[in-house]
């Protein structure tokens, strides 16, 4: 399981970095986890350069995805987490028997033959509605008329949609209208949750920030919020720790070792984030120039030498309330008074903060996100 939260670690990271690139300032959310095994699915084909450059990307982690896919979509989870992703390929390329039963084998997939050379928008709904119907709804219409034409080949499409509930749940009666400061002079209103409990905590004070832990239903899941102390001048405020991250650092700092159980005020806005991102130029810019090429060698899955990606779309969703979070790519406190406790941390999350969530057992990113913006 290790190499694969690896690889997805760094992976994660590396995607921000290019994200960020383009959306400075702006909400970023995507799933790394299911970008990941949709391009190890590609991997499992390429050839040559080309396997050469994924693998720099996405490593040669086929039996370890396995591993853990199995763990994350054990039955009987108190989780629902659905992966959508799959190899749309024109039908006049026949793919290797031993492809498929590869891609069945490590991700339980079997690529879709299609007709795009004369049904290109025929398939392009059929596409949406299986990503649709995939993740409960919430991601429609994925690809749009410009994304498909009659001189696609290959389309690799992937969304993913979780939904679990919180440990310790919010009290709906508890949440307020307050400013969410989007810079030093610039506010929004938001509708602040509230709570007073106990967390994982880790208190950065080197690197002006600090992490809390927000655990999911049997703390399979969690969510790590990471906020900076305050805002300085008119940026968001992430900018030290965007410069400083990285995997390792990621890693070391979320070590149940390194947090301490503390006591919370913890207030933390209500949220919905919808993003959609053509990976494409992305990827290449990461090094994956070949796959994309007429010198793509995807001859491990094809017969015809002639084949290559055409786009590579991600659309992601998220949505955190009082009952917990919705995303797609988705023990309750009775009483009516808060704990008392003596020394209470004020956490609160009224200004730009990065959060993802990790499946605990495999340390697998599932998803990552920069808020910014209500």
């Amino acid at each position: 399981m290790e190499l694969v939260s690896t690889s997805v670690g760094k992976f994660t990271i590396d995607l921000f970095n290019k994200l960020n690139e383009t959306n400075k300032g702006k909400n970023i959310f995507f799933s790394p986890w299911s970008i990941s095994s949709a391009l190890a699915l590609m991997y499992l084909g390429a050839k040559g350069n080309t396997a050469r450059e994924m693998a720099e990307v996405a490593e040669d982690i086929h039996a370890s995805f396995k591993e853990v896919t199995t763990a994350i979509n054990k039955p009987r989870s108190t989780y629902s987490l659905r992966n959508a992703n799959r190899i749309y390929v024109e039908k006049t390329y026949p793919l290797l028997l031993t492809y498929i039963k590869l891609s069945k084998n490590y991700y339980k997939a079997e690529p879709h033959k299609v007709n795009f050379k004369t049904a290109p928008e025929q398939t392009r709904k059929e596409i949406n509605a299986w990503v649709e119907k995939q993740t409960e709804g919430k991601i429609k219409n994925l690809l749009s008329p410009q994304d498909v034409g009659n001189a696609t080949k290959l389309v690799l499409v992937n969304a993913i949609y979780f939904k679990a509930e919180w440990k310790m749940k919010f009290r709906a009666e508890n949440t307020e209208l307050q400013p969410f400061r989007l810079s030093k002079n610039k506010t929004k209103p938001v509708k602040m949750m509230y709570m007073r409990n106990t967390f994982p905590v880790l208190i950065m004070q080197t690197m002006n920030f600090k992490m809390i832990e927000l655990p999911y239903v049997n703390h399979e899941l969690s969510m790590f919020i990471l906020l900076p102390d305050d805002i300085k001048d008119s940026t968001t405020g992430l900018e030290q720790l965007e410069r400083e991250l990285t995997y390792e650092k990621l890693s070391e700092w979320t070590d149940s070792k390194k947090m301490t159980e503390t006591a919370v005020d913890l207030y933390l806005p209500k949220f919905t984030m919808e993003e959609r991102y053509d990976m494409g130029n992305n990827l290449h810019s990461m090094g994956m120039h070949t796959a994309f090429s007429s010198n793509a060698d995807f001859s491990g899955m094809a017969e015809k030498g002639d084949l290559l990606i055409s786009r590579v779309i991600h659309q992601s969703f998220v949505a955190v309330d009082e009952e917990g979070t919705e995303a797609a790519a988705a023990t309750v406190i009775t009483g009516v008074t808060s704990p008392y406790f003596p020394h209470v941390l004020k956490f609160k999350v009224d200004h730009p903060f990065h959060f993802f969530i990790r499946h605990n057992k495999s340390k697998s990113i599932l998803f990552f996100g920069r808020f910014c913006s209500p």
